[in-house]
């Protein structure tokens, strides 16, 4: 994706949408830049310590160390613009820190990561890069948004289902990555 495909910098609209604690700063929705990489790296790693590595049992080091690599690669991938057309990845930053990301396919209307560090879990971060993946992909005449959920990350089905996603399927798929077979959820929305 090229730099300035997504326009100019945003204001998160979620942020005003309810989830966003009183007080904290504002958040700013834009691409991924090159010298973003490393800090979506430990957010995307830190959000999967939190939500997904609990939930694997027997999880190595050099597991890890190969996940921290794939999140590094995926991510630089999009910022220096070697993905496919469609393929897109937001950042939502407040006062110079990456809180979270979002990589998605608006041709084929498909949400592939949502990660939210810690930190700033609950505080809106993942309903404003929703809300923002969602408009995109409206913009791009797509009428429906699919995304597939570990089916032990409860939290995250349980944030999809509250932002109108549907269960269409459940399934055992082979993550490469973590190398093993995981139950995943697939979840269906109408824009």
């Amino acid at each position: 994706m090229a730099n300035g495909e997504m326009g100019n910098d945003k204001k998160a609209k979620g942020a005003s949408q309810g989830d966003q604690t009183q007080g904290s700063p504002p958040l700013k929705l834009r691409p991924i830049f090159p010298h973003d990489v490393e800090a979506a790296t430990l957010c995307g790693l830190g959000a999967w310590q939190s939500t997904i590595g609990v939930c694997l049992e027997a999880f190595s080091h050099d597991q890890f160390i190969a996940l921290q690599e794939a999140f590094r690669l995926y991510l630089y991938s999009f910022a220096s613009g070697a993905v496919e057309a469609g393929e897109r990845l937001i950042v939502a930053e407040s006062n110079g820190a990456i809180c979270g990301f979002c990589g998605y396919d608006d041709h084929k209307g498909y949400l592939s990561d949502l990660w939210v560090s810690p930190v700033w879990q609950g505080k809106g971060v993942a309903q404003a890069l929703l809300h923002e993946m969602r408009s995109t992909m409206q913009d791009q005449g797509r009428r429906f948004l699919t995304l597939e959920v570990l089916a032990q990350n409860h939290r995250a089905f349980a944030f999809y289902k509250k932002q109108g996603f549907i269960e269409t399927k459940r399934r055992v798929k082979y993550d490469p990555v973590l190398e093993r077979r995981l139950m995943k959820i697939w979840m269906m929305q109408r824009l």
